[in-house]
C-alpha cells in the first residue's frame, strides 16, 4: 500500500506458536484470493470480486484490512482487495468495468484473524489460459524462494529474482517492496524489490516473517501512480504481473505460509 498507509514496526522474530497462528491467517487469505482468481472471468465486475472477498472474509471471523488503509490523499481504500488489470501493477480501486477474456487480472487482499495478518496476491489470465509474463513470474518467484535462507543478504535474494528475469527478458518492477508481517500488516524490514545502494543491509533471520513480492513486466520496469492516489501503473503501458505471499525463515527451511 502508499507509505502513508505503512505503520512499521520491529523487525520482529516470531515464535513456533506465533507463526502457526500466522500461518492459519495466511492460509485463510489464500483460499479466499483462490476463489477469487478463479472468478475472475470475462463479465465480472471488480466491484463483484471485492463484494465476494469482503463477504468470505467476516464470514470466517476475520477482518478485511484493506477497507481502513488509509492513502496518501487521505481516503480510505474502501474495498476489501485491489483488482488490478494489464498495465497496473497493484492496487486498483476495484470498479464498474467488466473483466475481458485475455486480460491479466492481478487480485491483492489483506486480512486479520484474531490479530494476525495476511497479505497475498496473485495474477491469472481472464478467462484461462497461459501467458508468457506468468511463465516468467514463476521463474523469478522460484528463484527469489530458493535464495532465501538464513544468513543470506536480502540484497543477494533481490538479485536472484533480477536474474531470474534477465534470463526470460522481462524487468523486475521498481518502487515496490516486500515487508514483514505479523502483528502489523506492515513491519519492518522493509525489503525492496530494486534495491538502492543506499539502502540499509537486511541479513535474514531465523524468526522473521515477510512478504515475497515480484512484479514483472516486459516494458522498461518504471512506474506512474495514478491521480486517485492508489494504483501504480508501469510508465510505459506495458503488461505487468505480480504474485505475493507470506515466507518464514527457519532454521533448516524457508516456507510459504498457507499454499494452495
Amino acid at each position: 500500500m502508499p507509505p502513508a498507509a505503512r505503520k512499521l514496526r520491529g523487525p520482529q522474530l516470531y515464535s513456533d506458536s506465533d507463526i502457526a497462528a500466522l500461518s492459519g491467517a495466511a492460509f485463510l487469505a489464500r483460499l479466499v484470493l483462490d476463489e477469487l482468481l478463479a472468478q475472475a472471468r470475462s463479465g465480472v465486475l471488480p466491484l463483484e470480486l471485492a463484494s465476494v472477498c469482503l463477504e468470505r472474509i467476516e464470514l470466517a471471523g476475520a477482518k478485511p484490512v484493506m477497507v481502513d488503509v488509509i492513502g496518501d490523499q487521505g481516503q480510505p481504500f474502501g474495498h476489501a482487495c485491489a483488482v488490478s488489470t494489464d498495465d497496473t501493477i497493484a492496487h486498483a480501486l476495484p470498479d464498474e468495468q467488466p473483466l475481458r477474456t485475455g486480460q491479466l487480472a492481478t487480485i491483492d487482499l489483506m486480512l486479520s484473524l484474531d490479530g494476525w495478518h495476511a497479505d497475498v496476491a496473485d495474477t491469472v489470465v481472464v478467462g484461462g489460459g497461459g501467458h508468457p509474463l506468468l511463465d516468467a513470474l514463476d521463474a523469478v518467484w522460484q528463484a527469489g524462494l530458493k535464495a532465501i535462507a538464513p544468513g543470506v543478504a536480502w540484497s543477494d535474494v533481490a538479485a536472484a529474482m533480477a536474474g531470474a528475469a534477465e534470463a526470460h527478458d522481462v524487468r523486475l518492477v521498481q518502487g515496490l517492496a516486500g515487508h514483514g508481517i505479523g502483528l502489523a500488516p506492515h513491519e519492518l524490514p522493509a525489503l525492496p524489490l530494486v534495491p538502492k545502494p543506499s539502502d540499509p543491509p537486511v541479513i535474514l533471520r531465523p524468526g522473521m516473517v515477510f512478504t515475497l513480492e515480484p512484479a514483472i513486466t516486459s516494458g522498461s520496469g518504471g512506474t506512474v501512480d495514478s491521480e486517485d492516489g492508489w494504483a501504480i501503473r508501469t510508465a510505459d503501458g506495458s503488461p505487468a504481473v505480480a504474485r505475493e505471499a507470506m515466507i518464514v525463515v527457519e532454521n533448516e527451511q524457508t516456507r510459504v505460509l498457507g499454499a494452495s
